[in-house]
């Protein structure tokens, strides 16, 4: 999981049936409402529907459900959480349901946590000899 501050990149494997799938790659600062945009992108669907993100892995589970801006729950509202807040991590499976009527069911699972970094690191330990500090 990457820590509160430090930006990193998931890359989340999104299957919707058998042999149907998208890597999607987006931020840790991208919030569920953003990652359910790009999904439903990533798929050519029109986000005209309410969804739900279930960060558990079961449906309809009310413990760790995240709902789109315009659904009842306004304590879990996708807008107001980033990824880098809801746990990933390299393995975590969680589900994706979007259109409650007709119910598409998207799996996910984290493949990758990816970190951003430029420049060279800095030496851990800057060791001095002694014949040096003259």
């Amino acid at each position: 999981m990457g820590k509160k501050g430090k930006e990193v990149s998931y890359v989340i494997s999104v299957s919707l049936m058998t042999g149907c799938y998208r890597h999607i790659k987006v931020s840790s600062k991208d919030s569920l409402y953003q990652l359910s945009l790009a999904i439903l992108n990533a798929f050519g669907f029109d986000n005209d529907h309410l969804d739900a993100f279930f960060m558990d892995n079961a449906m309809w589970s009310s413990y760790d459900a995240y709902y789109c801006h315009s659904s009842e729950a306004e304590d879990r509202n996708s807008k107001d959480y980033r990824l880098e807040e809801v746990g990933l991590f390299v393995g975590k499976k969680f589900k994706y349901v979007f259109d409650f009527g007709d119910e598409w069911i998207f799996q996910c699972k984290v493949l990758k946590v990816l970190v951003h970094s430029k420049g060279g690191a800095p030496e851990q330990y800057n060791f001095h000899d002694e014949d040096d500090e003259e």
